[in-house]
């Protein structure tokens, strides 16, 4: 029996659902997704404000293809393809 992989459209939702809780980010851009077995590799953008000037920042997420897990979040990161 094969299983479930999360599909793009279930990966940008738990991008969205953990940048909403660690952040408080609800607007964002995938820039880049790949999936690689057993993970999503993605780079988003999104703006920050810092001060009274509202810079991009970018991150990167590695997700978990089955569970949706988030194994690795780093802001200021971007994968590198």
């Amino acid at each position: 029996m094969e299983t479930k992989k999360l599909n793009f459209a279930e990966v940008k939702q738990k991008i969205a659902e953990h940048l909403k809780t660690a952040l408080g980010i609800e607007e964002f851009e995938i820039t880049f997704a790949k999936q690689e077995e057993d993970v999503w590799r993605v780079n988003v953008e999104f703006e920050e404000k810092i001060g009274s000037v509202e810079w991009p920042i970018s991150a990167l997420f590695s997700i978990d293809v089955v569970s949706g897990e988030v194994k690795e979040f780093k802001k200021g990161y971007s994968w590198r393809f």
